[in-house]
Parts: structure tokens; sequence; C-alpha cells
């Protein structure tokens, strides 16, 4: 933590998400703005952390900030993106990039050619514990990577009971894909280190609430040399809640939770026991929004292509929704 508030950072949101990241922006030291147009949000964010509050992010832009964090529907992403962008903001931008492959164009047009960077937010890379297994894959510990299993799974985790802007289709451009799915689609292809994606075969479910958006999802990845990738999510279900991550390569493998703090390294030599690695559990809120302000800051390089892969991630998930509607893979091109 520091002392140093001479970095100025608008919180564009001020729900559940956009509090989350004030939070830590505030223990991180660095001076905090807020825009929202509910007026009650507002106020309690003025009140909390003695900064003002704007109606809306034209505004914020107004007063100066040197970064915007978004945490708004995700139809709105790109108006408040290309906004910021356009004016030299640096920007990070809640996940999903946008509410459709269209808008995630768009906003990564803006980013390749704005004078600031623009980061996602996938959180996940910032688990000690994916850390962990980046630096297995980076010392030949996995050999050659085949293969990665996720699985993001709740038990009556629709958010809002199911009554908010996550299960408006018109909002959010589809249901837990976009909220969770894109996580953990995201944490595959980066331990991976972004293969091209070739073909997509999924289904999306709709099956416990009064609403049109997916609840569960299934999906199997192949990539162009040969690495796969298969994916299980949902808000709710008859499944144990989970959030785990399996990684086999030809010479070692590993298995783990990203929440907790032990990772298990299966050799391919299957005589050797299995070794339990004990890794330090993390706020991987904060160690993402540390690393976003040291970037504002000049401290950090900036992410280099963390829209670009976001893309890659947006039209996954629009191949499997299309894979989910003709019942046949989905062939992406370039």
């Amino acid at each position: 933590m520091t002392e140093d508030r001479s970095v100025r950072v608008g919180i564009v949101g001020l729900g559940t998400i956009g509090r989350i990241h004030a939070t830590r922006i505030d223990d991180l030291g660095a001076e905090l703005v807020g825009a929202d147009l509910d007026e009650d949000a507002r106020a309690s964010f003025t009140d909390e952390f003695d900064a003002p509050a704007y109606r809306d992010h034209h505004e914020l832009l107004e007063s100066g900030v040197d970064a915007v964090i978004v945490g708004v529907p995700n139809r709105i992403h790109e108006e408040i993106a290309v906004d910021a962008l356009e004016a030299g903001v640096d920007v990070l931008l809640e996940k999903p990039l946008a509410h459709s492959v269209e808008s995630a164009e768009r906003i990564a047009a803006a980013a390749r050619a704005a004078d600031g960077f623009c980061t996602v937010g996938f959180t996940m890379r910032f688990s000690s514990l994916t850390q962990r297994a980046i630096e297995l894959r980076d010392e030949g510990s996995f050999g050659s990577l085949s293969h990665v299993s996720v699985d993001y799974l709740r038990r009556g985790g629709v958010p809002g009971g199911g009554r908010g802007w996550f299960t408006d289709e018109g909002l959010a451009g589809g249901g837990v894909l976009m909220d969770l799915g894109v996580h953990i689609i995201d944490l595959a292809l980066y331990l991976l280190d972004y293969p091209t994606v070739v073909e997509v075969s999924g289904r999306a479910r709709s099956e416990f609430g009064e609403y049109d958006v997916d609840d569960s999802a299934t999906a199997l990845l192949r990539c162009a040399d040969g690495q796969t990738i298969s994916v299980e999510t949902s808000w709710h279900g008859t499944a144990a809640p989970s959030r785990s991550c399996v990684v086999r390569g030809s010479e070692g493998g590993a298995s783990f939770k990203v929440s907790e703090s032990d990772l298990a390294f299966v050799s391919a030599d299957a005589d050797a026991d299995v070794d339990t690695l004990a890794v330090e559990a993390n706020d991987m809120h904060l160690a993402e929004d540390r690393a976003f302000l040291e970037a504002v800051a000049g401290t950090r390089e900036p992410p280099a292509e963390t829209v670009e892969e976001a893309l890659v991630v947006q039209r996954v998930i629009d191949a499997i929704y299309r894979s989910s509607e003709s019942g046949r893979a989905v062939r992406l091109t370039e």
C-alpha cells in the first residue's frame, strides 16, 4: 500500500463490482472519484470514501482523471470505454469486453488507436495459484501442454435472484457464459499462452429461472496445434460449487482451485507421488488493482494484449451460443 494519491481514478458504476474496486483503490492510496446514474449510490459512495461522485462518465472525465474503472452493464461498456480512451485516459474494463462481438471489436479498435491503455478485468489471472501454474509452465515442468479443463459452478447463484440486468439479454448479451464463463475461458487460454482457437462445440441451457438467458453451459474448444479446452459453468445446478482448473501436459500436470492455497502437481511418472505445493492465497481483486495503478503511474508496463485476448474470448462465447442453437460445431476464422 502507499500514501501517494497522485493518481486519480474514476469508478464508473457504483454497484457491487464498482465498490469492490473502490475499496481496494482507496486502500492502495489513489484518489477516488465516482459516477453513477443512481443518486443514492452516489451519496453512499461520497459518504464512504469522502470523494465526489458525478451523474455520468462525461462529468467524471471532465473533472480530470488519470484512469477509469468501468463496472456497468455490458451493453454500456462501449460508450464509456471509447469515450475514456479517446480522452487519453487509461481504462480497466470489467469483463466481458462487451455484450456482442461487434461492440467488442469497436472497443478493441479504439484501444489500438488510443494514447492510453485498456485492460480487461480477468481477475483469475491474478490468483497466486494461477501465477504458480504459469511459473511451472514456463519452467517446462508440464512439458508440451495438451489440455486444460476449467469449471465455475454455483448453487443458487443467479445474480439478483434473476431480476437484475445480468439476466436481461439486451443489457448483458447472454447469461452465465457472459458472467462466469468468460473468466474460466480466459483462464484456460491464458494458461495455454493463448493458442488460436479453430473450432467450438457447446450447449447453453436455461433450466432454473424465469429468464431467457443461459444459466448453465458446457463447451469444448479445439486449438490449431491440437490443444483442447473443456468448459463447464452454471449459476445454479445439481453440482457442488467449484472453481477448479486441471492442466495436462506430456511431462506433468496440475490441478487447483483459484481461491484456495494448494496446487497438486502430477508427474507423468506413474510411480511418483502427487506433489502438493503450498501457495499462499491472495486477494485477486487487490492484485489486479495494484497492477492497474502501477501501470497508470508508469512504474509497470501496461498489459500488451489483454483487449485482443478479451476479443478472442468474446468470439468463443459467441461461437458457443451459435453451436448451441445449431447443434453443430462452429469453425472460427480470422
